[in-house]
């Protein structure tokens, strides 16, 4: 994966080619030469935080719910601690080799601070944190038979076909929240929204690691060094009004409350309303 080590080397060499220190050009930087606190977790903090919008707006709250997720790496360990400080617990960690069920939660520190070991040790197998912790694993499984209140598949493209989609629907799952890019088939995907579930989709969810990417641009441009309360903050601001801005675009739309139209329209109105500002017209 790429992590700060990976951009410090890009940016060094961007550096020497260039022969000017130009902070905003790449992101996701060491804090000590211009990164921003929260780049690491931030889409994992921010798919959580659009699942609370998303929960509030149907009367409920994100205390006490189960969440089954796939992955171990950054995304979900942002989900895992996120979950875990707002009260819910992820249930579930899956890898290439299988997957983890954690019926107690992936909530205390010991837990969350394994998941970076894991993802740190290059084996790439989430049976670790089966042998470390007691758990079951399920070798060659994936997550989505184990019963969740929400599923937030964080993995892999087209991780979730019909047969998963399946599975989700007769565990009873309410909420289904893309996180990694496209991680569901379209025929799932249909089906799901078409059995009556809550289905959000990546482009908006996952959109809190490019948002947290804009904030280090500003603090570099301006000079500042927001703290990790702040830019927490300025994080939920901005999932907050992603989502609210997918709803309203879907009661426009006349598709009140389907959030793929509304994130798309919402997308495509911010794109054309970008270029027309810009004198494009055709």
């Amino acid at each position: 994966g790429v992590g700060g080590r990976e951009i410090g080397y890009l940016f060094g060499a961007y550096k020497k080619i260039r022969g000017a220190y130009e902070n905003g050009v790449l992101t996701g930087k060491g804090m000590s030469y211009g990164g921003s606190l929260i780049r690491p977790e931030a889409t994992g903090f921010g798919a959580i935080y659009y699942v609370c919008e998303v929960l509030e707006h149907e009367k409920d709250t994100i205390a006490g719910k189960t969440i089954a997720i796939s992955g171990f790496g950054n995304v979900a360990w942002g989900v895992a601690t996120k979950a875990a400080q707002l009260g819910a617990k992820v249930v579930t960690l899956a890898g290439p080799d299988g997957y983890i069920y954690d019926a107690e939660g992936v909530t205390t520190q010991e837990k969350l601070d394994y998941m970076l070991t894991m993802r740190n040790s290059g084996r790439n197998k989430v049976q670790d944190y089966a042998d470390k912790f007691g758990v079951p694993f399920f070798p060659g499984q994936k997550p989505w038979g184990q019963k969740a209140d929400i599923c937030m598949p964080c993995a892999y493209q087209n991780e979730i076909g019909m047969k998963e989609a399946e599975q989700i629907l007769a565990n009873g799952t309410k909420y289904y929240i893309e996180v990694a890019n496209m991680p569901t088939t379209n025929e799932a995907l249909y089906f799901l929204m078409g059995k009556g579930l809550i289905v959000a989709p990546s482009k908006a969810v996952n959109a809190g690691g490019v948002s947290v990417s804009g904030l280090e641009m500003s603090q570099n441009s301006e000079r500042l060094s927001w703290s990790f309360e702040e830019v927490d903050a300025k994080l939920k601001g901005i999932m907050e009004g992603i989502f609210h801005a997918s709803y309203d675009a879907s009661v426009a739309a006349g598709s009140e409350g389907n959030l793929m139209v509304g994130a798309n329209c919402a997308g495509f109105l911010k794109v054309a309303t970008a270029m027309m500002a810009q004198g494009i017209t055709y």
